[in-house]
């Protein structure tokens, strides 16, 4: 009976053992070279349509920061100063690092954030073209120049467009089974909509299944009245 017990005793501290390896953590260091950070709480929200939860907090202490805890799923919150959001964060397995500069902000070293924040690059850099095309075409209208090349800067301004939408859909068709994905989406779609645009809707024609299961995605598209068809209801 003694050894019946030690045994169940033994198998089941093994079985919490086994568990504990496959529990997930995630350690996020965090460098802070801008202004009114320090001695400041920064957090780590995650925010739901019905439901805000605060992750985890720590106070910015001679530019650096640090916070740890479980990561049995990956989580997309954001962090927080004053609980306003500064920049999205992939909570997940692994060693991060958020860097917040005067000029720029990022998340690094997890498969999510890495993913994410090289798209992010990628899109700042046409936002960027477009904005600097933008300001030239303003200038010329302004210098009275011909309409020959107020034409070549429009059809510039249009080859950035389509150069950007093609990079958005070959990042989602490639990563539409990654968290990073939804992220992705939930920026492209932010802000007030009478109907689909365009470009989401193109990324939902092509998108598998899973992904418009997502719960943020079904939201967009049983509120948007978007079937698989492609119609609006």
């Amino acid at each position: 009976m003694l050894r019946h017990r030690t045994n169940l005793v033994l198998t089941m501290a093994s079985l919490m053992l086994a568990m504990m390896s496959c529990t997930g953590h995630y350690k996020i260091d965090g460098v802070v070279e801008t202004l009114g950070y320090e001695g400041r709480e920064l957090s780590l929200i995650e925010f739901l349509p019905y439901r805000t939860t605060k992750i985890d907090s720590c106070m910015v202490r001679h530019g650096r920061f640090q916070m740890t805890g479980k990561a049995d799923t990956t989580r997309l919150v954001f962090l927080c100063k004053d609980n306003r959001p500064i920049i999205p964060v992939y909570i997940e397995k692994g060693n991060a690092k958020i860097t917040l500069l005067p000029t720029e902000m990022t998340v690094s070293g997890t498969r999510q954030n890495d993913l994410f924040y090289s798209f992010l690059k990628q899109k700042i850099a046409y936002d960027n073209s477009y904005e600097d095309m933008s300001q030239r075409r303003i200038s010329m209208s302004r210098q009275g120049l011909d309409a020959r090349r107020m034409e070549i800067i429009q059809d510039s301004l249009r080859i950035i467009v389509d150069e950007c939408e093609e990079m958005i859909c070959d990042f989602m068709a490639l990563n539409y089974n990654e968290p990073a994905a939804v992220g992705v989406f939930m920026m492209l779609s932010a802000g007030p909509a009478n109907d689909v645009p365009a470009l989401i809707k193109r990324i939902l024609d092509a998108a598998p299944d899973y992904f418009l299961e997502q719960s943020y995605v079904d939201g967009y598209t049983r509120r948007m009245g978007y079937n698989r068809l492609g119609s609006v209801d």
